[in-house]
């Protein structure tokens, strides 16, 4: 089961905020995800994800 979902925002293990725009397998099963940042496409494991935290803004 994906961990991430079209169109969020997540950070990688290199401290770089990107959006998700394709998740797939590779061969051997692993789940990868395609994560725009600045215009430029990086395609990193899973495991070197986790969701960026919300910010609410105040009326």
């Amino acid at each position: 089961m994906k961990k991430f979902a079209l169109g969020d925002v997540v950070n990688s293990d290199k401290g770089r905020r990107g959006v998700v725009r394709a998740a797939y397998r590779s061969k051997e099963g692993q789940q990868f995800y395609a994560v725009e940042k600045d215009g430029a496409m990086d395609h990193l494991e899973e495991h070197r994800l986790t969701p960026a935290p919300r910010v609410e803004l105040a009326a």
